[in-house]
């Protein structure tokens, strides 16, 4: 799974599917942190995405590199409404920094990844590694 995480640290824009409902939705998305107790996202508590995750909580992440390599990540996601999660976001994302800024986190929902499935496709070669986590 090192290698997975390490793609991720220089990679951490992506795309985030969700359900809403029962349709897929993606949208540009980051991995604002990568700590021991899995990959922390993170969300305005008032937005359709927040509303999504709580209905479904089973979510897709996938980033590319500029030679086409991806990693796709997997699973169920679990809140946080620890302020040191929150922190440790603030720290890591200029954007929620940006968001946040203003306003405050009393509406930042810390989301995490702590199990799932992950898979890196390096293209060149088409090696592909798999892991749980």
């Amino acid at each position: 799974m090192k290698e997975i995480m390490e793609f991720l640290k220089k990679n951490k824009f992506g795309n985030l599917a969700t359900c809403n409902g029962n349709k897929p939705d993606t949208r540009p998305f980051e991995v604002a942190h990568i700590a021991n107790e899995g990959l922390l996202f993170y969300v305005s508590a008032d937005t359709e995405l927040s509303k999504q995750l709580k209905e479904n909580p089973n979510i897709c992440f996938c980033a590319t590199d500029e030679k086409y390599n991806y990693v796709k990540i997997t699973g169920e996601i679990s809140f946080s409404n620890k302020q040191e999660d929150k922190d440790k976001v603030l720290e890591n994302s200029h954007f929620a920094k940006k968001v946040f800024e203003s306003c405050g986190t009393e509406k930042m929902e810390v989301f995490y990844l702590s199990h799932g499935q992950g898979m890196l496709h390096h293209h060149i070669d088409d090696n592909i590694i798999k892991e749980s986590f």
